[in-house]
């Protein structure tokens, strides 16, 4: 009986080395962007020095898979003294339907198709400054998705709250809704999109109350399409509009045109939301070039 057990022992001990020397024979895989882009600042910017840039547009991404652990570590340059930021955008356990650690984004935002330049759905970490979110997630069906997470309010204190998306897939059209509630906030966010033939129309709406100790009613729409002109050419163009608040709107336009292993492209940023957009939140045309990998 003894040599039973040590048999199953050194039979379990001889598996686990198995799975661990896997583990870590994984390849990671790079990927990133590298250009240079020109910026113009206009509107009420339009005092703003023009920024010629190349090394503030690299970034580089390294994830590795396991089977088991998943990592993504982002790599961008900043544009300021600091020279560089190092993050982990994710960092999770999968186990079969479940997965738990650091995600990049909350489940609630999950029903929001299409648009992430000026609006991201209504977020139950938005007025947390970042979107790293702590949090375990079991996906109960195709689409279907549950969560438990967590964040820090400004004592320090961590809330823990339960979010959950359903995204259903039809071909032609794409139906979603997700939502969630943690600590005093609150959201819930509707989407639609349709694909007709080169162009994908994308509609979203998101409502509910972002803060901690105190909450802020949020509530926002937007639409966008993306048109694939030709085999090269693709045109994206959004509108955003706050309608609590200040009640801001703004747009975000691209021109983009691939030749070869080189990418060309416009961008503006339109109106008092391109206050969320980059570059320091500034009305602005920007025009590069750029290659990934």
């Amino acid at each position: 009986m003894k040599a039973i057990k040590l048999a199953s022992v050194f039979a379990v001990s001889a598996v686990a080395a198995a799975v661990s020397t896997s583990t870590f024979a994984v390849e990671p895989v790079f990927s990133g962007e590298a250009g240079i882009e020109y910026v113009s600042y206009y509107g009420e910017s339009k005092d703003t020095g023009d920024l010629a840039d190349g090394t503030d547009l690299g970034e580089v991404e390294l994830s590795i898979d396991t089977g088991v652990v998943y990592a993504e570590i982002e790599v961008k340059t900043t544009g300021d003294d600091e020279g560089t930021d190092i993050n982990f955008e994710k960092l999770y356990v999968k186990q079969g339907a479940v997965s738990f650690g650091r995600f990049d984004g909350s489940v609630s935002t999950g029903a929001f198709m299409g648009m992430n330049e000026l609006q991201s759905g209504v977020d139950l970490r938005t007025a947390q400054g970042d979107t790293d979110n702590t949090g375990l997630r079991y996906a109960v069906a195709p689409g279907l998705t549950v969560a438990l997470e967590a964040t820090t309010n400004s004592n320090d204190d961590s809330d823990i709250g339960a979010a959950i998306s359903y995204v259903v897939d039809l071909d032609a059209v794409k139906l979603g809704i997700s939502g969630g509630a943690i600590g005093d906030a609150n959201s819930v966010n509707v989407g639609a999109q349709f694909n007709a033939g080169p162009a994908t129309l994308s509609a979203n709406y998101g409502v509910g109350e972002t803060g901690t100790d105190n909450t802020t009613d949020v509530q926002q729409a937007g639409f966008g399409v993306e048109l694939a002109a030709t085999d090269a050419l693709t045109l994206i163009l959004q509108y955003s509009k706050d309608l609590e608040g200040d009640k801001e709107d703004g747009t975000y336009f691209v021109a983009e045109y691939a030749a070869g292993d080189l990418t060309y492209y416009y961008k503006n940023y339109n109106g008092d939301l391109a206050a969320d957009s980059a570059y320091g939140g500034s009305e602005h045309h920007t025009v590069g070039v750029k290659a990934f990998f």
